[in-house]
Order: C-alpha cells, then structure tokens, then sequence
C-alpha cells in the first residue's frame, strides 16, 4: 500500500512564503489571483515583493504553533488506509504507476495544494477543511503521475487541472469539489476528447496536444 509522510516544520513554512512570493508573475500568467492564497498576516498583500527574507522569517514565526499540524497529521494518516485503495484502484485502470510513499508537508501559506516531483506535495491547512485535505492529496497525486505526459506533449496549465479534474471526476465521484483555474478557456473539446480517451490518460493528453 502506498505510504505518507507527513513532514511540518517552521523552516518550511519560511521558505513557502519566500517561493511564493517569488512565483507571483507565474501566478498572475496563469491566471491565478495570488491574494487569495494565505501569507502571514503582518504581511500587506499589496506589497509582498519589497519584504526582505528576514521580515518573512519574523513574520512566519510568530504565527507556528505546532498543534494546528499535529491534529491534520493525526487525521491524514487515520483516514489514508481507505483511500489509498481508491488511488491504488484508479491508476490501475489506467496504466498509471503510484509512488511508494509520498512525503507530504503540511503548511499554512500559499496555494491550496502543489507537488514536486517524483513524490512531494504540498497541502495548504488554511485553505482545507480536513476532507478537503484529502482531495487535494489525491489530486496532487494525480499530478505527479501524469506529469511526464503533460511535459512530453506540452500540456497548459489551464488544460492540465481539467484533466486531473476529469480523471478525478471519473474515479472519485463522492470526493469531487470544481476548481475554477481553468474556467476562462473553451473545456468542451477537452471534455470530449477525455471522454473519448478514458482511461487511457496517455491517449487524452496526447489528443489535447494536437
């Protein structure tokens, strides 16, 4: 069975921020509106780049307390036995190989939920109500093992969520909640092409790169 590690620690949180902040032209190109995600509350939204490394330091610090993440860790690794069979269940459909264990890092700023690869996700304990958590587990999960395919055929960002959304909606239909990062584009040709595809998640991304 696929395996967590909750990792939480104040030195993360720190450097969270500081990569955050850093991305914001990412975010803003991608259509994300970054003052929306959670930073520490001494910090003024409207002017996050001009705070120096420290202030951030300072300002994350006074607001750790390690209790907030010892209670979602308690809870994450109570509920993950159940849920990693559904995982298990649905990349086995479609050819889709899950990590061993994935190291997940318990925060609270930023985005909702982000990944690295191979196997690291990040979950955001502001933006989360506890089954909240878990969706946005499985859905960074889904990211992580479709990635190869999303950067071989060149995949947007936008065109990325609603394929993870899609395959998320076929296989997890009592978890299922709507983002909105890619509302602003035309979804009905990859709809269909996913409909058509499914659950060869190779063949939809391949046919949404043509």
């Amino acid at each position: 069975m696929l395996k967590l590690k909750i990792i939480y620690k104040e030195e993360f949180d720190i450097r969270r921020v500081i990569n955050t902040i850093k991305k914001i032209d990412w975010y803003t190109e991608n259509k994300y509106n970054y003052k929306n995600f959670s930073f520490p509350k001494i910090l003024d939204k409207d002017k996050l780049k001009t705070y120096s490394d420290e202030e951030i330091k300072n300002a994350v610090t006074v607001e750790y307390f390690d209790d907030l993440y010892k209670e979602n860790e308690i809870f994450l690794l109570d509920s993950w036995k159940k849920v990693a069979k559904e995982i298990e269940l649905a990349f086995s459909k479609s050819g889709l190989l899950c990590q061993d264990e994935y190291r997940v890092f318990l925060t609270k700023y930023g985005q909702g939920g982000s990944y690295d690869l191979p196997n690291t996700i990040i979950i955001n304990l502001k933006n989360s109500f506890k089954d909240r958590m878990l969706r946005d587990i499985i859905h960074e999960i889904i990211h992580l093992a479709i990635q190869k395919y999303i950067d071989e055929y060149k995949i947007g960002q936008g065109q990325t969520e609603r394929i993870v959304d899609l395959f998320f909606i076929k296989n997890f239909p009592r978890r299922v909640y709507v983002r909105d990062s890619y509302m602003s584009m035309d979804i009905e040709k990859l709809d269909q092409i996913f409909d058509e595809n499914f659950p060869d998640i190779k063949a939809v991304i391949e046919k949404v790169s043509e």
